[in-house]
């Protein structure tokens, strides 16, 4: 396990975030404006994999919240401006559990359950039926119900 940030946040609260690889700019807009009402100390986990998910984690880190990315490969090279500043001022944890390339199913499901396991809540965004998210989505309401939302 590599990691790149502030490790005290992984003792922050934490909402876990999953969003659908379709959702579109729109939905994640409305994701981030209910983001921005929860309290500045609570801080957003998640691989943060798909463009929806890369987009809400900017929004997340330009605006000045906090966060925990979860990678099933090594870390990246190189990081976005948001990154690089919230690493700076103490608000980005980044963990990579696997020296890899990319990623894969196994590695992803990992993370996921990593993100769900310690989070208090958990947040999902716009998913279908037959989308990678649902089959993780019922499990998670079947064991934890009141700790799972889903916006659409």
């Amino acid at each position: 396990m590599k990691t790149m940030g502030n490790s005290d946040l992984w003792y922050d609260p934490k909402i876990a975030v999953f969003i659908s690889r379709t959702a579109k700019k729109e939905f994640v807009q409305k994701m981030f404006k209910w983001a921005q009402c929860i309290s500045k100390e609570v801080c957003f986990i998640g691989p943060f994999h798909s463009q929806a998910e890369k987009c809400f984690l900017h929004r997340v880190l330009q605006s000045g919240g906090k966060a925990i990315s979860l990678f099933g490969k090594s870390l990246p090279e190189i990081l976005t401006r948001e990154e690089d500043r919230a690493i700076d001022e103490g608000r980005l944890l980044m963990i990579s559990f696997i020296e890899r390339e990319h990623f894969n199913g196994a590695t992803n499901r990992f993370v996921n359950d990593v993100a769900a396991l310690h989070a208090e809540a958990i947040l999902f965004g716009q998913i279908a039926y037959d989308s990678f998210l649902y089959p993780f989505y019922k499990r998670l309401c079947e064991k934890r119900k009141a700790d799972v939302k889903l916006l659409s």
